[in-house]
């Protein structure tokens, strides 16, 4: 077993205002290693500010084009009908052209100005936990909230010059022209971007298994780091980076951050934009912060949350706060509801539960109210959050990995690129999200998408439950995971790990309904950390980081006999 320590300053760091580096770092070996590698090494190609779109001109469809796609469509043309669609058609290829005549908005700013280093990837001496996919440097502006912080994102968080991965060989060697949104707002606030952090293949699992390796955990190796955003806990908890972003469909925030015992939170649904991040689902979608503390990813929130009129999830005003002057520290005003259905669960560890209750127990001792409740229909969350997920993957497969009808901004170089991958390497996609899309396809030709309404609709009661449950309370509380991280058996082949996976029980309900939830450490079982997750109301994420804060400081006065 190894212990998480403090590494050495890392060798693809900024450097220092005096023109000097970190200790450690030898700009000549990365230069090196950089010529060196092959192309098929790490496809890594230096950023341009040249367009990809408007390249392929509009041709016109041949009747035998129309015959083929109206059999796929269910249509039975006749030859008079295909002659004349095939005239009209011709005359709307004239709209097509029009919109390809102009060079729509395809950037989100910002990334033009900033000098910036290609990347690497990672020697494996450097990367002992596979967490990262390649190394960077993107310098943040002098001053502001996050000033010389190192920042590692999650591979699926465009960086514009900066290969982007999705941890899938898939999209290998795609090169984002944009920084998200967040980076943005990142590196104005005076945030360094260090590198990109590895993740499950396409976001798909919650084990940490990705086309370039298993990611293991840094407090034991033989065990998992989790997933899908298991590089950015590791990274944080090694002392790799200062803080993390992590993206969350279904716990992919917290739920490593639960095994690798650092901070993690899903804010609030369209409290940060997604806007240049590869999601699964609109619906789902949320970036968030990791960190190796409550107050750093409270900071951190306060940086990237806020409307974007390019991202309709966060296109409306919604109240944003210096989240991290809000921490105060004091429990005695604090109601929480203990789910009760979160905790009674056949899979969940005893070790785990006594922690989150005692650590529960901390907070009643300095004036927290705690009361059991219940919403049975918490234990189905997971079942409408895989119905509802599996048609709307598809919508977003189909859709060259967006979806349509999207009423905000498009990635247009994503789109040409992953329509052309998943044409010719659709047979490289996981396990998982081929499983996925397989019921998804079989339920919509079978059923006609009527399990996904339904599901969808669900989602709406079960938001009202969780409010009803809050009207009376602050928060709601409950282990982020109900074990510890799982082992890691690289004997098993993908579709092994796939059958063996265990579903997440309690956080994917919160990324259908929206309520913003955190983990937070609450101490070891055998040496392996455990979270707890607190779930406030919708936008009122500053008494969800608060308690989160309240507990992680009450722990460490307990810890040090105060």
């Amino acid at each position: 077993m190894t212990r998480p320590t403090v590494q050495p300053e890392n060798r693809y760091s900024k450097p220092y205002e005096t023109g000097g580096y970190h200790p450690g770092f030898d700009p000549a070996a990365l230069i090196d290693f950089h010529e060196r590698s092959t192309v098929s090494e790490r496809r890594i190609t230096p950023f341009s500010t040249r367009g990809v779109g408007h390249s392929m001109p509009i041709r016109p469809p041949t009747e035998d084009d129309l015959r083929a796609l109206g059999d796929s469509l269910f249509l039975d043309l006749t030859d008079e009908e295909l002659e004349f669609f095939a005239e009209m058609a011709e005359q709307r290829a004239e709209a097509y052209e029009t919109v390809r005549s102009y060079d729509p908005v395809s950037r989100l700013g910002g990334s033009e100005r900033r000098e910036r280093s290609a990347g690497v990837r990672v020697p494996d001496e450097d990367n002992p936990h596979n967490a990262w996919v390649s190394r960077c440097y993107v310098a943040g502006d002098d001053g502001g909230e996050l000033d010389g912080m190192e920042i590692a994102v999650k591979d699926n968080v465009c960086v514009a010059g900066v290969e982007l991965t999705c941890g899938s060989q898939v999209v290998e060697g795609y090169v984002p022209d944009v920084d998200a949104t967040i980076v943005t707002r990142l590196l104005e606030a005076g945030a360094d971007i260090t590198g990109k952090a590895n993740m499950d293949d396409f976001a798909m699992t919650t084990t940490g298994h990705s086309a370039f390796g298993t990611i293991t955990n840094p407090h034991d190796d033989d065990h998992l780091a989790g997933g899908s955003s298991g590089g950015s806990a590791v990274v944080v908890a090694t002392g790799e980076a200062d803080a993390a972003i992590g993206s969350d469909q279904g716990g992919s925030v917290r739920i490593p951050a639960a095994l690798c015992g650092v901070v993690g939170h899903k804010p609030t649904y369209g409290l940060v934009p997604y806007t240049g991040c590869i999601g699964l689902a609109h619906a789902i979608d949320h970036p968030g912060p990791m960190a190796s503390d409550v107050e750093t990813a409270a900071r951190m929130l306060s940086v990237i949350a806020g409307s974007n009129e390019r991202d309709l999830r966060a296109a409306s005003p919604v109240p944003v706060e210096p989240y991290h002057e809000k921490l105060d520290g004091d429990a005695t005003d604090l109601s929480i509801g203990l789910l009760r259905e979160g905790f009674d669960h056949p899979d969940a560890d005893e070790g785990v539960l006594e922690r989150v209750h005692g650590a529960l127990e901390t907070l009643e001792e300095r004036g927290a109210s705690l009361e059991d409740v219940s919403e049975p229909m918490h234990r189905d969350a997971e079942d409408i959050h895989t119905v509802c997920t599996a048609e709307g993957l598809l919508d977003a497969m189909i859709g060259e990995g967006l979806g349509h009808g999207w009423k905000g901004w498009y990635n247009t170089s994503w789109i040409e690129f992953f329509g052309s991958a998943r044409r010719v390497q659709a047979d490289d996609f996981p396990a998982p999200l081929k499983l996925s899309l397989l019921v998804g396809a079989y339920a919509n030709e079978t059923y006609h998408s009527r399990y996904y309404a339904d599901g969808m609709n669900l989602v709406v009661e079960l938001t009202e439950r969780y409010d009803a449950l809050l009207e009376d309370r602050d928060l709601l509380a409950m282990p982020t995971t109900l074990r510890t991280a799982p082992e890691h058996e690289p004997e098993l082949d993908q579709y092994d790990r796939l059958r063996a996976e265990k579903v997440p029980a309690n956080t994917t309900a919160f990324n259908r309904t929206g309520h913003p939830a955190i983990s937070v450490p609450v101490g070891e079982v055998d040496g392996l950390p455990v979270g707890l997750m607190f779930v406030g109301s919708r936008f009122d994420d500053a008494t969800v980081l608060d308690a989160a804060a309240t507990l992680e400081s009450a722990l460490a006065g307990e810890e040090s006999g105060s």
